[in-house]
This record gives C-alpha cells, structure tokens and sequence, in this order.
C-alpha cells in the first residue's frame, strides 16, 4: 500500500465505547442472518479513515493480541489525521471490531481464528464468512527447535558471527533507528531483527512489542504472494509466459488474455489501476469496498501493450493471488493450506498469515502479519537460495528470475514482487539506497516496512514499524548504518 500525502499529525486518544457482549454475540453467528447491509462508497477521507481503522485494530487486537487502549492510541490515532476522533467498539464474542465517527460511515471488520480479519462490505453474511474458514487449524509451532526453524540460539553460529562485526556500531545503529525518532517525535519503529551467519545478532522491541508479535507487512506482503506463485510454477501449475488464468481475460477478442504470469509479477501488465489512495481511486475502492479484491483488479481495462510499461500496482497483486486461490482449490482453505504446508511450515514462518477478503482469497498486496523474526525466515530463504530446513523449497530458475530486473522499468529497481537496490555499470541509475550494498534484494511495504537480504553481507535486516503519513522513516539512513556495522561477508554454514 503506497502513502497518500497527509500532514497533520495531531493526536487525541478518545475511550473506547465497548459493545455489550450480550446485544451482538448471536447477531454476528446466527447461520439465519442475512447478508449485512452493503458499505457506502468511500467518499471522504473520514470514510476512509473508519475503514482503515477497523481493518487493522481488528488484526492489532485479535491476531496480534495487543490491548485495545493501545491500539486506538498508537495504530488508530497514529495513522492519519481524519482518525483522529474514531470510536471503536470491542465486542470479543462476535469477533468484530467496528470504527465509528461523526460524519462518517460506519465500518466493521471479523476475525477468524488461523485467517485473520475480514473487512465486511455486505456482500456475505458473517455466518457464510465463518463456514469458509471453520475448518481450518494453526500452522504448527516450533519453538524449540534451534534457529532458524524454531528460536532456540546455536552458539556456533552465534559466536561465528559476532566476532566478525562491529558490535558497539550495529548496537549504535539499530538503537538510533528507535531512539532518534519515536512515538510523539516519530517515525514509531517496532521492530528491528538482523540476522547474519545465520545467527541473529540484533533484536529490538519497542515497549509493547516483543518476538511473538504478529505485524503487518502492508505492501511488503506482495514479496510473500509473489513467493507462493513461485511455488506453483516450480510446481508446473503455472507457467510463466502463458496467457494469465483470469475468467475475464478470456473472451474472444480481449486483448487482456495476451497478458502473462510474468507480466503480472513484473508489474507490465498493462492494465490500468490507479495505485493513489484517495476517495475513488482503484486502490481504495478494492482495499476497502469490494468483496471480491481480485475481480475489481482483473475489470481493468488495458492501457498499454503488456510487457512495454512498468506500473506499480496493488491490483496486480491481487490478481495474482486469485490465480493462487484458483490453482490450491477455489477456496480460503485450500489457500490458506497451501500457504501453511509449501511456504510457512517449511520455513518456521509459524506465525505468519495472509488475511483473505469476503471472497475468501488472500490480499496479497497489503495484508500479511507475522513475527519480527519471521520476516526475517523469509528473509533467509532468499539468503540462502530457496534452502530453508535442509530442503529445496523454490527453485534456482524461480529466484533467478525474482530478482532479474525487470526491462520495462524506467530503472531497474524490480524485480518480481521484490525491490532491487542494482546500480548499473554506466552509471546512469543510482541505486535506490545510496548506503545499501547494490546487491540487497527487499520486500518494502506502507509505514517504511522493509525486508532487506543482502547475499554480500550473508546478512538480513528487517524494520517493522508505524511511521505516520506525511513522516519518514530514512531506510537508507538507518538500513545503511546498520549494513555498515556487519562484516562485509560470512561463509553459509
């Protein structure tokens, strides 16, 4: 999710109004309740801004598991201006949490346990919702498993790499991404893990946060979908420069059905999708008012040739993640199977998700929440070429072509849902990040989210945070310093 530009930072911190629990628990669960009443179009920022809200308070409560005081505080009233004065209402037995403010509509969102949440358009009753995903279960834990598959330390690998890296500069560095700006002064960083030889040798938690909480990766979650698809191609599901399996391509004479998976992954579909996040634009009408995400994207019309101009859009995203949701089954569960089975299983992701809209597909392109450190496990399977567990989970071609830059690009900054840091040998392009060693591959996402791999380094470098709109958080800066502080390579275990 790209940044809309507001500057007003001003807070309030209103109580929370909590729902009885008594008035809503068997409205929300009752198999007769009809469909809900169909959200209003988002036609002001504060429509927007109730939307937004009750998005992701629902996750910030339910799958993070944080206090609702401090979600209203720090998520809510920390995200934009046209927050400022949201109500949220609580109800734990419905699994619903509902934003409200004067002068605008009222929105609600639906946890599901293993899923995540669900913002309602009315488009389906919350009893059709829970059926979707009633069967599913967690991925299984692993905790005690040694690093990276589960959190117990390996001091080979601990001691190997502390002794070749600038320990008083990385503490210097990470503590400065907290401490120079934070909270009132901003940008509000959560998390910081780095991880190199294979070991961690960095952690940090903003008060409130630790290792086992779930965050969001907004548009960081597009290096994760991108991943999945790679795995149905390895798998031969897929195939990259065939005609993309999208139902509304196919008729006689469209010329969407010349687009290919290669083009959706690049960003050079041609389609059109405007990536701006104000009132009635593509992204917020899929984001926040339709039910079926993948379909508004896939409605597009073309705009330029496929394969001639790069465009950086959600929509693409979640088409993709539509093609996933087809090929795994046609349903959250399978999808959400898929996931857990082929990709976070395998890699100790334990914690990670991808919260699915009414149709009961993944968005791919905003929403995927997971610890601190499991960021940083998927991280390590581009690190490590694909290897997580002793076992070859993508292939060679597949991540050859992930981080391949994409022609069509006005620099070569992207690859296939991953962010290129590559300067070219003329020097005509300068890297995205002056301070960062050329060759990191990232997964980059709304709110300065970064994944960083940097095979020079044999290092990861993750930065979760809520940086407020209109306020930066210098991924160069800070990324930069802490790249500098590691030893410039350490041999794979």
């Amino acid at each position: 999710m790209s940044r809309p530009k507001l500057i007003d930072h001003q807070r309030r911190f209103p109580m929370i109004r909590y729902i009885s629990n008594m008035s809503l628990a068997g409205l929300a669960l009752s198999a007769s309740i009809p469909a809900l009443a169909a959200a209003p179009p988002i036609a002001t920022p504060f429509d927007l801004g109730t939307a937004v809200s009750a998005q992701v308070a629902c996750a910030s409560i339910f799958v993070a598991g944080r206090a609702e005081a401090d979600v209203l505080r720090d998520d809510v009233q920390g995200f934009a201006p046209f927050t400022k004065t949201i109500v949220l209402a609580v109800d734990r037995n419905a699994r619903t949490v509902t934003a409200s403010m004067p002068g605008a509509a009222t929105r609600t969102a639906l946890y599901r346990p293993v899923v995540g949440c669900t913002l309602l358009t009315g488009d389906v009753s919350t009893a059709v919702l829970d059926t979707q995903a009633a069967r599913l279960k967690p991925t299984r834990g692993n905790a005690a498993k040694p690093w990276p598959m589960g959190d117990a330390p390996v001091r080979r690998l601990q001691v190997a790499a502390e002794a070749k890296l600038d320990r008083a500069a990385l503490d210097k560095a990470v503590n400065a991404t907290f401490d120079e700006q934070n909270k009132g002064g901003y940008p509000d960083t959560r998390a910081i893990v780095v991880v190199q030889g294979g070991a961690i040798v960095a952690e940090r938690y903003a008060p409130g946060f630790d290792r086992n909480t779930e965050l969001l990766g907004w548009s960081a979650s597009k290096s994760i979908m991108g991943t999945l698809v790679g795995l149905l191609v390895d798998d031969g599901v897929l195939k990259l420069d065939d005609p993309a399996p999208v139902p509304e391509w196919q008729g006689a004479g469209d010329p969407r059905g010349k687009i290919t998976l290669r083009q959706l992954l690049t960003m050079t579909s041609g389609l059109s999708f405007s990536e701006s996040y104000v009132p009635g634009n593509d992204s917020i009408k899929m984001l926040f008012e339709a039910g079926d995400m993948g379909a508004l994207a896939a409605a597009q019309p073309l705009k330029h040739e496929p394969g001639t101009s790069w465009s950086y859009s959600s929509g693409t995203t979640n088409i993709l993640s539509r093609i996933v949701f087809q090929a795994t089954g046609g349903t959250l569960e399978g999808m959400t199977r898929f996931a857990q089975k082929r990709l976070f299983e395998p890699t100790g992701m334990t914690s990670a998700l991808i919260e699915p809209d009414e149709a009961g597909v993944q968005v791919g392109s905003s929403y995927a929440y997971a610890t601190a450190r499991d960021w940083a496990r998927y991280g390590l399977l581009h690190l490590n070429k694909g290897r997580a567990g002793g076992k070859q989970l993508l292939s060679k071609e597949w991540l050859d072509f992930a981080v391949t830059p994409t022609p069509a690009a006005p620099q070569p900054f992207y690859g296939a849902q991953l962010w290129l840091n590559v300067a070219e040998a003329d020097g005509e392009h300068r890297k995205l990040f002056p301070d960062v060693p050329a060759d990191a591959v990232m997964a980059r996402g709304h709110s300065f989210q970064i994944v960083a791999t940097i095979p020079s380094q044999d290092a990861v470098i993750v930065r979760l945070g809520w940086t407020p709109e209109g306020q930066k958080f210098d991924w160069n800066k800070y990324v930069g310093q802490i790249a500098a502080a590691l030893a410039p390579a350490v041999p794979a275990p």
